[in-house]
């Protein structure tokens, strides 16, 4: 089996060799990444025909970078290549984005493009640059890319992300493409976890609570929620019927026949309380020896008591009461 073209130390003995005698200086990890994507584009046939834009192409003996290949852009290094198993032409262009390297290419006749993100400090580092590659006692270049295998990484999503894409099957001895593998993608975006399944909410309480959260008031039209406040006397009796039946005790008048004091919970709808309502009390609501007026209007109640506004006279259901009873259950007020 052929020898991996991209091996690291391949790449790094012949990265030197592409930079121009009057200029060996990496002044920064954005140059250093720069050269290593077009050492590994050499490595592969491709050509270099330019290294802006505008340029015509030409050939660039053994591919080695014009003196002034990092001096035409702030934060973009250009590069131009053709390659024989392809007519296209190819433009990478690889760019600083503050503590990130972006690698973009495309072919231009086709418009096929691809992308590679990658964290700056994950494949370099910074403290290493510049670097002068000419110097006898210059540092092994590779640690200035941290180690090798932070070179393999590299490389493997540089033939993923870019290679792959730009000419698939690409035939070189030595060069083999590579699998999509998720743990091998070096992109801003982190492993998405998986949502932990919501615990299905049960479709009606366990306990029935008197004052539990199970609204006593049938349901409306939700269109229509709120237009009691609108109408405090109540409903126009001159309008047409409405297409939802409404609930009694309309308006902000509160009478007997209010909705409040329908029933709650799972009692029955001829099951009504001593006090009115449903004929629950909250906590201490009548404390013992507390004088005490019923909740709500209730007949059955009220109705049991003579009447005390003349002869004849009934009580109506909802009528005040002068607190002149006993406490609900009590034969003693002194208890």
């Amino acid at each position: 089996m052929a020898k991996d073209i991209l091996d690291p130390a391949a790449l790094l003995r012949q990265l030197p060799d592409l930079l121009p005698q009057s200029n060996k200086v990496l002044t920064s990890p954005h140059d250093a990444i720069s050269v290593l994507v077009h050492t590994a584009f050499t490595a592969l046939g491709f050509r270099l025909v330019a290294t802006d834009d505008v340029s015509p192409a030409r050939p660039h003996l053994n591919n080695v970078l014009p003196d002034d290949w990092n001096t035409k852009g702030l934060v973009d290094r250009t590069f131009r290549y053709k390659h024989e198993q392809s007519s296209l032409e190819f433009l990478v262009k690889v760019i600083k984005l503050g503590q990130r390297t972006l690698i973009n290419a495309i072919a231009v006749e086709s418009d096929k493009s691809a992308s590679l993100d990658l964290s700056t400090n994950d494949f370099t580092s910074p403290s290493f640059y510049p670097h002068d590659v000419a110097r006898s006692d210059a540092p092994p270049l590779v640690h200035g890319f941290i180690s090798s295998n932070r070179i393999t990484d590299l490389t493997c999503q540089l033939k993923l992300r870019i290679i792959q894409k730009l000419i698939p099957g690409l035939r070189k001895e030595g060069y083999a493409e590579e699998s999509e593998d998720p743990s091998t993608n070096v992109g801003s975006s982190a492993p998405r976890s998986v949502p932990v399944p919501v615990r299905p909410r049960p479709a009606t309480p366990p306990i029935d609570f008197p004052y539990g959260p199970r609204s006593h008031i049938p349901p409306e039209n939700p269109l229509e929620i709120g237009r009691r406040d609108l109408e405090p006397f109540g409903g126009n009796p001159f309008a047409p019927p409405p297409l939802f039946p409404p609930h009694a005790g309309d308006g902000m008048f509160v009478g007997p026949d209010h909705p409040i004091f329908g029933l709650r919970g799972n009692r029955s709808n001829n099951v009504r309380g001593p006090w009115g309502g449903d004929g629950y009390l909250p906590p201490m609501g009548a404390p013992p020896g507390a004088r005490f007026d019923p909740i709500a209007p209730s007949p059955g109640l009220l109705n049991r008591f003579p009447p005390r506004f003349g002869r004849g006279t009934q009580r109506r259901s909802g009528e005040p009461d002068n607190d002149e009873f006993m406490p609900p259950g009590a034969g003693d007020m002194f208890m």
